[in-house]
């Protein structure tokens, strides 16, 4: 191997330490957490972070895209076998989600899991080799035990959305000349205050009724009332994780990750700036 090959490979090798170096730290970091922060029923959910375990529910089923299993969330991947350098291996060319939102419950209740942007520890469950192309499925079935450690926070009432939607609706009626024109009742050429007051409280008992509509056919009668508007999700930076690890293992699983990238990221670091220093000198001596 070349000096110049072999000093881009430490360079590579240096900036891969000092990431995962730091990275390690962010999984203790994450691990610490998890340690510290107490189970909770779904009952007790306080706002803010938040661990809790149960079994998973959903009002309407899905099915994964290759086995048709019935599932309450699942994850796809494709990979394709190709030459990447000088070697071949596996590389991800599709990685999709359900991400629709299912319950979680315990002996208590339930509550709404968001997975949208979930750290996930689950099981690949189902492996199809087409030729170079790798299938796999990882999905969570109903009743299934999980481990959930996110945020808890409180989704808009619906006399928020109500009055942002129509809002919103009154903007476009007021932007949309053919539209605006009808609001002149009384045809006086002017659209005068008791004019916009009839318009906008029109509007407000229209969007009122289309929510109703939708909250009946989507209402989950597993979830406690005063949980219908709290949902467990990813918010501002904070660790999500859906397992179907328990929590010792989670934990295990987490301090080997550590131990591998710090110490492992510490190595390249030594060993990659001893290369590259050597290189220098041996430049400045010529």
């Amino acid at each position: 191997m070349g000096h110049d090959n072999l000093l881009s490979y430490a360079i590579i090798g240096e900036i891969s330490g000092i990431y995962f170096f730091f990275k390690g730290f962010k999984t203790l970091r994450k691990k610490r957490l998890i340690q510290n922060v107490p189970s909770s029923t779904v009952r007790a959910i306080p706002m803010g972070e938040v661990e809790i375990k149960g079994r998973a529910k959903a009002k309407h089923l899905l099915k994964t895209p290759i086995s048709n299993v019935p599932c309450v969330f699942f994850r796809y991947t494709e990979e394709e076998f190709r030459k990447v350098g000088n070697s071949y291996r596996w590389v991800k060319i599709l990685d999709t989600r359900s991400d629709f939102q299912f319950c979680l419950a315990d002996d208590t209740g339930a509550v709404k899991i968001d997975p949208a942007e979930a750290e996930l520890n689950l099981v690949n469950r189902y492996v199809k080799t087409e030729g170079k192309i790798k299938k796999t499925e990882y999905y969570i079935l109903e009743n299934e035990k999980l481990y959930v450690f996110g945020k808890a926070r409180k989704l808009p009432s619906v006399n928020d959305i109500e009055m942002e939607i129509a809002e919103k609706k009154f903007r476009e009626i007021m932007e949309t000349p053919e539209e605006k024109i009808k609001l002149d009742t009384n045809q006086d050429m002017w659209i005068d205050e008791n004019e916009l007051a009839e318009t906008k409280e029109r509007i407000r008992q229209d969007v009122r009724k289309h929510l109703a509509k939708d909250i009946e056919e989507k209402k989950d009668e597993v979830v406690l009332p005063h949980l219908e508007n709290v949902v467990i999700g990813k918010e501002n930076g904070s660790p999500f994780i859906i397992s179907t690890m328990e929590e010792d293992y989670l934990v295990k699983h987490l301090k080997s990750q550590i131990v591998l990238m710090v110490y492992g990221g510490a190595i390249l670091i030594v060993g990659c700036l001893w290369i590259i220093l050597r290189y220098v000198n041996q430049i400045t001596l010529k």
